[in-house]
């Protein structure tokens, strides 16, 4: 019976493994350099765990969608209040015809906002639901802002 030798030259699992595309090339590149051995293990991140960055990347754009045109639409409605502030018990002039505008464009949004965020979009199931979740939160806060902003308009008005 022949003796294997114990040899010096240890191989690891960057060189055992012989990939076959371009694609697993590059994934041997990514996450298979180095000296390591058989027994360590690999404690970089494989692709999965990779998207969970881009998952809240895209949450972050779709909450900042909505307040792309809250904040200025609530700006708009702060300096309207502040000019044609309107509120009245008894009997009073009627409001000019355009004090109700920012109101009808923030329910419009509102609407439009709800709607793209529902209807799916391109890209998997994961980044949708947390670009809606996105989407939803930006509406949230985007429609508290510009009842604030409105609201301060009426009462420094």
């Amino acid at each position: 019976m022949a003796k294997k030798s114990v040899g010096t030259s240890k191989k690891s699992k960057s060189d055992s493994f012989q990939p076959k595309t371009r694609a697993m090339k590059s994934w041997k590149k990514k996450y298979l350099t180095g000296d390591q051995s058989e027994n360590d293990s690999i404690t970089t991140k494989t692709p999965e765990e990779n998207n969970d960055t881009s998952i809240s990347a895209e949450a972050w754009k779709g909450f900042f969608h909505p307040l792309k045109v809250y904040f200025p639409l609530s700006i708009i409605s702060y300096l309207n209040e502040m000019k044609n502030g309107y509120f009245c018990w008894g009997e009073c002039a009627p409001p000019p015809a355009y004090y109700q505008l920012p109101r009808l464009f923030a329910l419009f949004f509102i609407i439009f906002f709800l709607a793209t965020a529902t209807f799916p979009r391109g890209g998997s199931r994961g980044k949708l639901d947390s670009h809606t979740k996105g989407v939803l939160w930006g509406i949230l806060f985007g429609v508290l802002m510009f009842a604030f902003f409105s609201l301060a308009g009426w009462v420094n008005g």
